[in-house]
């Protein structure tokens, strides 16, 4: 039997739906927790914030996989195909700026990041596909592996004087 399958955009069973609530809400979390003080010239914080909101916003397919802890050959294996069965998903769907959102509940994020180090982002090298995707692991609530396919660079805002010129207009 193939490893690949095709998975559902969202979850049906409800405990699932939960895990996902509880990520999504940690990363709304994480978002305001950037210190952004719109009384102060931009910075880099205005910018991560910007950036992590488009992420988030991006994500457009959840998969939620309880009870695979690692260390064992059927967990490999299950989380291997889920993960690269949403890489063809999202290559194959060919839209910008969408993405997947893995959640482990039971995983080692030490172990889930070397997972995804040597099973995904190498492989994507070798395939020579890897300026396509964007692969995070991350721990917001529950370790998680964000795939991110062809997100879009941020467009680039005229100087605020210019921007309050126009709006005048």
């Amino acid at each position: 039997t193939s490893p690949w399958r095709r998975l559902q955009a969202l979850p049906s069973d409800d405990e699932d739906k939960q895990v996902i609530s509880k990520v999504l809400d940690c990363m709304q979390q994480s978002l305001v927790d950037i210190p952004v003080d719109e009384k102060v010239k931009e910075d880099a914080n205005d910018l991560h914030f910007l950036e992590e909101g488009r992420r988030m916003l991006a994500i457009t397919r959840f998969q939620v996989i309880k009870g695979n802890g690692g260390g064992s050959v059927e967990n490999y294996h299950s989380l291997f195909s889920v993960c690269w069965s949403e890489l063809a998903e999202l290559r194959l769907s060919g839209e910008t700026n969408t993405g997947s959102l893995i959640v482990l509940p039971d995983y080692d994020i030490s172990s889930l990041r070397r997972f995804t180090d040597m099973n995904l982002l190498r492989p994507l090298q070798w395939l020579e596909i890897d300026s396509d995707f964007e692969i995070a692991s991350m721990e917001r609530g529950s370790p998680a592996i964000r795939l991110l396919h062809k997100l879009s660079d941020m467009p680039e805002l005229p100087p605020k004087n210019e921007r309050k010129s126009e709006m005048q207009n």
